[in-house]
């Protein structure tokens, strides 16, 4: 029995101080009440904290809902079953004869509460750090071939987000038959893409199942057509390279206008010349009056100034012809006695 832990001590690369930790993680309660089911507990709580941790490392553009929808995924039953069988921890449990009979070391509940409590017997016995290293290395293969942004989504919601990325109408469901007695029904549900040309069937033991089967057909028919298989990157390239050259065309065109343009075509802008007439509208009488009556004043002095010199100029003149007359008078000899 000794040699037998130390080889599942060899596959969780974990090294017990406590033999007797390991043990009661490996017991379940049907062999007897020193069993795991205390230990499953608290190897509950350390699975999520170190997934979550590990999550949160890994994903960092994942936001809260999404990081929570993948640690859900990854800490699920069928999960920890998978990474049970795996170790082979079904060649080590102790379980009671009835279990024993009725295969209880195939049942995937056992395996994966089993596992739980190794996880909880490894941080009593080396503390957290150990428990996270151990759940880091048998999670690291399982994240290798993990999409997280499909991960926990079921068929009807990823062929659903898949043609609403393709701008596709939603799929149609159609119940078409149901067999067996009303307590053991099994439904078949056609689905179909109308505008993919895709119908196909499937069928399960409630309406909602058999949806699910069909859904997961259709989108495996749907992700199949190369046509609606290109990446986004590229699409977005070409949308780019397409804008980019509306742009380029769009500029030509308008240089080409404004070579052609004469320069004596060029004309008062329609909204200037409404500025002008407003401002001539909105002038008021007075003012251009005054304006008006300051433009005459200059020609009006003008005119006054010229009469005002003809009329100094004419005592000047009788002046000048009575000094004349006089001087003749002068010159002329003296009348005989």
């Amino acid at each position: 029995m000794s040699q037998t832990l130390n080889q599942l001590e060899e596959r969780l690369q974990y090294r017990f101080h406590d033999a007797e930790l390991l043990r009661q993680a490996l017991t379940h309660r049907s062999h007897s009440a020193a069993n795991n089911e205390r230990l499953e507990f608290l190897g509950d709580s350390i699975l999520n904290c170190s997934v979550a941790a590990i999550l949160f490392r890994r994903y960092g553009k994942l936001d809260e809902g999404d990081l929570s929808r993948v640690r859900a995924n990854l800490v699920k039953q069928q999960s920890l079953y998978e990474i049970a069988q795996t170790l082979g921890v079904s060649d080590f449990l102790r379980l009671g004869e009835g279990e024993l009979k009725s295969g209880g070391f195939r049942r995937p509940s056992i395996l994966a509460d089993t596992l739980e409590a190794l996880f909880g017997a490894m941080y009593l016995d080396g503390g957290f750090d150990a428990a996270y290293a151990a759940i880091e290395r048998l999670y690291t293969p399982v994240l290798e071939h993990v999409d997280p942004k499909t991960l926990g989504k079921d068929a009807k919601t990823l062929l659903q987000e898949y043609l609403q990325g393709h701008k596709i109408a939603l799929p149609q469901y159609t119940v078409i038959a149901t067999h067996g007695a009303a307590h053991n029904q099994q439904f078949e549900v056609e689905c179909t893409v109308p505008k993919l040309d895709i119908k196909v069937g499937g069928s399960g033991a409630s309406r909602r199942a058999a949806e699910q089967a069909a859904a997961k057909k259709a989108l495996e028919e749907v992700q199949k057509m190369p046509a609606l298989a290109k990446p986004k990157a590229e699409k977005s390239a070409k949308a780019a390279k397409k804008r980019a050259a509306k742009a380029a065309a769009s500029e030509a065109k308008k240089a080409g206008q404004m070579s052609t343009a004469q320069p004596g075509d060029a004309r008062e802008p329609k909204d200037a010349k409404d500025t002008k007439d407003n401002k001539d509208a909105k002038e008021p009488k007075d003012t251009r009056d005054a304006v008006t009556g300051a433009g005459s004043v200059p020609a009006m002095t003008a005119s006054v100034s010229n009469g005002a010199g003809r009329t100094a100029a004419a005592p000047a003149e009788k002046s000048a012809e009575k000094t004349a007359e006089k001087t003749d008078a002068a010159k002329q000899p003296p009348a005989a006695a």
